[in-house]
């Protein structure tokens, strides 16, 4: 932790977390419902039947704070809310993922923010060469590996786990980071989504969404100790 706060007074960071906070933690509403449920019912065979998990997945991300901090139409109140959310976390599927951060990042361009959805600190290797660290190093495992190693259809974090050796927390990280498209195959002809004109809830412009057959970008995965997100 010295490591970090060292790094970050030095260097400085691109999110101003605090400005973000006082525009976005008292709104209850970030995505257009209607266009998130339509996207489920065109990936998923048992789609959800309301938009809460992606209202709480741009709280988290856009303000860096937990959700149950959030709104309370949209806190995960109970400790089984808690676990669903951090569920729906790590089995987004692409196309779910592309349509949550260009929504986050149009909300920021509306408000002539300049930063980028998420981002963490990457610490030098050197600094980090003598550091005995717990758990498992996030970069262990290759996204196409852990593409690779995730079946069609239901699965748990236990079970890719054990696939790929190594523990249900690092397994949880590498999915929320690089979403992978677990689906049936029956349904995996949406496997990357554009962006069409439309207006939507919240102000934003993107709650249109066509789709076309390529593969999804992958983000860089920042490690989880100094992740804001």
């Amino acid at each position: 932790m010295i490591l970090l706060a060292d790094h970050l007074d030095v260097h400085g960071a691109p999110i101003d977390y605090a400005r973000r906070r006082a525009l976005f933690a008292a709104r209850s509403r970030f995505i257009d419902v209607q266009t998130w449920l339509d996207l489920q019912r065109r990936l998923r065979s048992n789609p959800s039947l309301d938009a809460v998990h992606a209202q709480r997945w741009l709280f988290h991300t856009l303000t860096g704070s937990p959700a149950h901090l959030a709104h309370p139409d949209i806190a995960p109140a109970t400790p089984v809310q808690r676990r669903q959310y951090q569920r729906f976390r790590w089995r987004i599927l692409p196309p779910e993922a592309e349509l949550l951060h260009r929504t986050a990042q149009n909300l920021l361009e509306e408000r002539t923010i300049d930063e980028p959805v998420q981002w963490a600190p990457r610490l030098p290797a050197r600094a980090l060469h003598d550091l005995v660290l717990p758990g498992s190093d996030t970069d262990s495992i290759s996204v196409a590996q852990l593409h690779q190693a995730v079946p069609g259809g239901d699965f748990s974090s236990a079970q890719l786990a054990h696939t790929l050796n190594t523990t249900t927390a690092h397994v949880t990280y590498l999915l929320s980071k690089h979403p992978v498209d677990w689906s049936p195959p029956r349904l995996r002809r949406t496997q990357h989504t554009a962006p069409a004109s439309g207006s939507g809830a919240s102000g934003t412009n993107t709650t249109a969404y066509r789709c076309k057959p390529s593969p999804i970008e992958r983000m860089p995965a920042p490690p989880p100790s100094a992740s804001h997100c």
